[in-house]
């Protein structure tokens, strides 16, 4: 083996394939990203904290498997509140969530007169 590892094309080939087989395995451990769709009620004249608040949202990913997922966003709304909105999506099969939107009221300025709380519920699709 030492005197086939001795040639220089051997040692090229010997190294290549290591450094071939390093890439392969690096690629698949990252994280590749998959595109989620909400499926939900949408009311009007309503204020949602939401991730998709500018259509699907990217997520990283690693593996196949759904994993639950959190999402927070938190915003000072001109009722005179600081909000905390949580969506929360847990597995429900092999491309879909059960999506739980729910708000929060963190903080309100003196003589703020809060919104109503809007929770509700749907489905996340993963769509690649």
């Amino acid at each position: 083996m030492q005197q086939a590892l001795a040639s220089p094309l051997s040692r090229m080939i010997a190294i290549g394939g290591l450094l071939l087989a390093l890439t392969v395995g690096v690629r698949a451990a990252q994280p590749h990203h998959r595109r989620l769709a909400l499926h939900t009620v949408w009311r009007a004249n309503t204020l949602y904290l939401t991730a998709w608040r500018n259509g699907p949202v990217e997520a990283p990913f690693n593996g196949k498997e759904l994993v639950p997922l959190t999402f927070t966003t938190l915003a000072d709304v001109n009722d005179g509140c600081r909000w905390l909105g949580t969506e929360t999506l847990t597995p429900i099969g092999p491309r879909r969530y059960a999506y739980r939107y729910q708000e929060t009221i963190v903080s309100c300025e003196p003589g703020a007169t809060p919104y109503y709380k809007t929770p509700r519920t749907g489905c996340v699709t993963v769509e690649e």
